[in-house]
């Protein structure tokens, strides 16, 4: 009967490692997780899957960071989900510290990014989420190509010059996402083609002709979008007379440079220079991680027009102004003078609805944040591309819905709070003291 039993023993233990071998070969091969927080806060949400599962182009991303643990833990832990949908993202780390060629070589920016590239695109981020990354790879997987037009001819910025102050970098990263841009002028080409997604207007020098001011007048009327870069102030003599189109948007500029007091500490040499951290809700900065960096910028009024939304984009702090004096020696707001105190409008937006869709214009009173110069400064990069993609209508095209979890936020009525106060500042402490009474007693009663 024993040996019987011991052979039963040894089976069952034979069975129990077994399965524990297994289980632990499954645990190799297979991955299963339920998330079973409230409104599925740990799982990818419904457009991000659908997204990942109409994708067929492979995506290599690309994190040059640091090492640091919590920071590539945390990439790892993301970019797993996405590969649970989409098995042919791959990933791969570079170490600037160790491999400081290679970082060169990707042109990475010094705080550490994340590399998005197909075969033929390439985007960049510096602030990683759910949203950011999906929103990324939609732009790198996008049908067709978008149309961007620098109008020409009268000392604007150009998407093609490689000179400091032209466009000529951005315009190339724009490219790689699809988005193309050429020039024209409208001398030689008056009409502006229906395909054209954005035209930019650069922070021009010179005068335009009346047929180019109506060429730019029958775009907007016909629906175009537009950015609109003024660094001018609209009362001086030599400006581009724009005054038809600020009056259909309602935008004039204001005399003077903006100098901001928090800035010139970050840039004592630069007075004129303009460091943003803060930014207004808007669905162009909601991804920004960091500064973007206004060189001699100008400022904004806005007269609300009907018909048009509009949404401040840029704003400075309360200790900036509008110089007009010299911007040398010491200088200080003259509270006696034409000069205004902040906080004041850099950049802002506008939308109108229409029969066939939505028109957007942004205007910025600034045209060096996107120059070669700059536009590797803090996030410049990252806040001219958020820009032009929301003006053509794509930055918002996947719709994130968060919904607020049950359980992040307690509410109470005030009798609710007052009972809960009692309860446990008086009630519990009154109890805990009679307990400690009755037992102190039953020992002095017991001995």
């Amino acid at each position: 009967m024993k040996k019987h039993s011991s052979k039963l023993h040894v089976i069952a233990a034979l069975l129990v490692v077994s399965i524990g071998i297994l289980l632990g070969w499954f645990s190799q091969r297979l991955s299963l997780s339920v998330d079973v927080t409230a409104n599925n806060r740990h799982s990818l949400s419904s457009t991000t899957l659908s997204l990942l599962q109409s994708m067929y182009t492979p995506v290599e991303l690309i994190a040059v960071l640091a090492p640091d643990t919590q920071q590539r833990d945390g990439i790892e832990a993301l970019v797993e989900k996405f590969q649970d949908i989409k098995s042919d993202i791959t990933l791969r780390f570079v170490n600037p510290e160790t491999d400081p060629a290679q970082a060169r070589e990707l042109n990475a920016a010094p705080g550490g990014e994340l590399i998005l590239r197909t075969a033929t695109r390439e985007q960049r981020l510096q602030n990683l989420s759910e949203r950011s990354l999906a929103n990324s790879l939609q732009q790198l997987t996008r049908d067709g190509e978008k149309h961007l037009v620098f109008i020409s001819g009268h000392g604007e910025r150009s998407p093609s010059q490689p000179t400091n102050d032209d466009w000529s970098i951005i315009a190339e990263q724009l490219a790689n996402i699809g988005l193309i841009a050429r020039e024209q002028s409208l001398v030689s080409e008056p009409s502006i083609d229906d395909d054209v997604d954005l035209v930019v207007i650069a922070a021009p020098t010179k005068k335009y002709f009346p047929g180019e001011l109506a060429s730019i007048d029958n775009y907007i009327q016909g629906g175009g979008n537009l950015l609109w870069l003024i660094e001018q102030d609209s009362e001086n003599s030599n400006a581009p007379d724009f005054s038809l189109l600020s009056s259909t948007l309602g935008v004039v500029t204001l005399p003077g440079t903006v100098v901001d007091t928090a800035s010139q500490a970050l840039a004592a040499d630069s007075p004129d220079f303009v460091l943003l951290d803060r930014f207004t809700p808007h669905p162009i900065t909601s991804t920004l991680a960091s500064p973007v960096l206004m060189p001699q910028a100008t400022a904004l009024a806005v007269t609300p027009q009907a018909g048009q939304e509009i949404l401040p984009l840029l704003q400075t702090p309360e200790a900036s102004w509008t110089e007009t004096g010299q911007l040398s020696g010491e200088i200080r707001f003259d509270a006696d003078s034409s000069e205004i105190s902040g906080p004041l409008l850099l950049g802002v937006t506008i939308e109108r609805a229409l029969q066939t869709g939505s028109q957007r214009f942004a205007v910025i009173g600034d045209a060096d944040f996107a120059a070669s110069q700059f536009v590797g400064n803090g996030g410049n990069q990252h806040f001219t591309e958020s820009l032009v993609l929301w003006l053509i209508g794509e930055a918002d095209s996947m719709e994130f819905v968060t919904q607020r979890a049950p359980d992040s936020q307690l509410s109470l009525s005030n009798r609710s709070a007052i009972f809960i106060s009692v309860l446990y500042l008086v009630a519990f402490p009154l109890l805990f003291l009679v307990v400690a009474g009755i037992v102190r007693w039953r020992r002095k009663r017991d001995k």
